[in-house]
């Protein structure tokens, strides 16, 4: 286990300032905008007995706060995707290799502590800076356009209630994912750390090319249908949309009564995307997963 930490630390030391910087980046960028920007908002009240004085500070403000948070989080996970193939090469190219086969931290933990850093743990830390930003964001969006009385007309017991209820099903949306994609990532990491820079477009080029020319010649789609499955599977981890009548208001309805739905739907969302790993193709997936990952270990265990 300290081996492990270890090797997660050195994740971070190695990549805290791009991680920093992504991390950071969005929120910067918006407050510079709604400082200096000029933004115009027009709120118009078109149900009766809607409590204006409410309704646009609290959706301001939880808008503020998931739209920081998501887009962060979007960034990071981006990232952390378009870095993962490198990550399979990384020692071999800076010929550190032998120094980390010298370490009695096994070929398991140190091929699995990087991606459970990129993959996993940055996305998330991006995600809960967002969160943790997105309250500033919502503090100048609601005093900009409301004033800054509206702030603390917030209902902010049930806004922390759904600022929960959203972090865990990102947390769970993430893992599942991960999942789905797992067979791509992993063969992408695979590809990398066997054929070096040649790895990336051979993956390319056997979806797309060998997937068309099945699908074309002998009109077996198999190949582009499984890739197309696997990435619906995975957005649909974060969002099935399956909400049973979906969420119902009435015209009227107190806001903080309207708002407190969401935690319950977000519940049973990922309900729907839990029960979806019921799938024969999860466990396909699974199976080519960890064969690349196999050869990830057999690739380290070579050296150099």
């Amino acid at each position: 286990m300290q081996s492990f930490k270890t090797l997660l630390q050195r994740e971070w030391m190695q990549h805290k300032f791009g991680w920093l910087v992504v991390m950071f980046a969005p929120m910067a960028i918006a407050m510079v905008v709604l400082g200096i920007g000029d933004i115009q908002l027009d709120v118009n009240d078109t149900e009766a007995g809607t409590r204006l004085a409410e309704v646009p500070a609290v959706g301001l403000a939880l808008v503020s706060i998931a739209g920081t948070a998501a887009l962060t989080f979007l960034i990071a996970w981006a990232t952390s995707m378009i870095q993962a193939p490198g990550l399979a090469r990384r020692d071999q190219q800076d010929r550190s290799i032998e120094f980390w086969l010298s370490l009695p931290t096994g070929h398991t933990s140190s091929v699995a502590a990087p991606m459970l850093a990129h993959l996993l743990l940055f996305p998330l830390a991006a995600f809960v800076v967002g969160i943790v930003g997105g309250q500033l964001i919502g503090l100048l969006v609601v005093t900009r356009f409301i004033g800054l009385g509206a702030w603390f007309s917030v209902p902010w017991g049930t806004v922390l209630l759904i600022t929960v209820a959203l972090t865990a099903r990102l947390v769970l949306g993430l893992v599942l994912a991960t999942l789905w994609l797992s067979p791509l990532i992993l063969m992408t990491m695979a590809a990398s750390a066997w054929l070096k820079r040649w790895g990336l477009p051979a993956v390319i080029v056997f979806f797309a090319v060998v997937g068309n020319l099945m699908d074309k010649l002998y009109g077996n789609a198999i190949i582009l249908d499984t890739l197309a499955r696997l990435s619906e599977n995975a957005g649909r981890a974060f969002i099935t949309g399956k909400q049973p009548g979906g969420l119902q208001f009435r015209p009227g309805q107190d806001p903080t009564e309207m708002l407190a739905v969401f935690p319950g739907a977000l519940w049973q969302d990922g309900l729907h995307a839990v029960s979806a790993l019921a799938d024969p193709l999860l466990a396909f997936a699974l199976l080519v997963s960890a064969g690349c990952f196999a050869l990830l270990i057999l690739r380290r265990q070579r050296g150099a």
